[in-house]
């Protein structure tokens, strides 16, 4: 007899990949408890991704810019974007580093300001000055900026023919 036994039914689960079953699974639904500011925490919006992990936040508590570092418990687990409203800890022997420790959501912020925690004007998004950002943005692909010529309607000297 041989001690390799090999099941014929294929219906039952044995064996195989141990992730199957949770591929489909989702905890997003569930309620989670709303963290807010201890000691030697802020609130800070991400300004800027900087790769591996790091970013650059503006504190709303004192309005410093400082790096952040997602720390290892949200590695690889939240993914965080510009614009995103984070809870960071300051660490106490160097000032202008922090680390993220959690990562709010749109329902979230909007909680949190109306229990008076963040500022009012933190939860908007949108800034005035995003079109003229892009504006700039399209000037210096096409190289306007960059030759110190930004080009007018008297620029283009179109000849009207009738």
């Amino acid at each position: 007899m041989s001690s390799n036994w090999v099941p014929t039914c294929k219906s039952s689960k044995s064996g195989g990949s141990k992730r199957s079953g949770k591929r489909n699974y989702s905890d997003k639904s569930s309620k989670r408890e709303l963290e807010l500011a201890e000691d030697n925490q802020q609130y800070a919006r991400v300004t800027k991704r900087l790769g591996d992990g790091r970013f650059e936040v503006l504190c709303l508590g004192d309005g410093q810019a400082r790096l952040a570092h997602v720390r290892g418990k949200l590695w690889r687990r939240v993914w965080i974007s510009p614009n995103d409203l984070t809870l960071v800890s300051v660490r106490a022997f160097q000032d202008q580093k922090v680390d993220i420790v959690h990562k709010f959501t749109d329902h979230e912020e909007r909680v949190l300001s109306q229990m008076r925690e963040i500022p009012l004007g933190a939860v908007s998004r949108d800034t005035d000055d995003g079109f003229e950002a892009s504006l700039q943005a399209v000037r210096d692909v096409h190289g306007g900026v960059r030759a110190g010529f930004l080009p007018t309607e008297d620029d283009f000297e179109f000849d009207e023919e009738d």
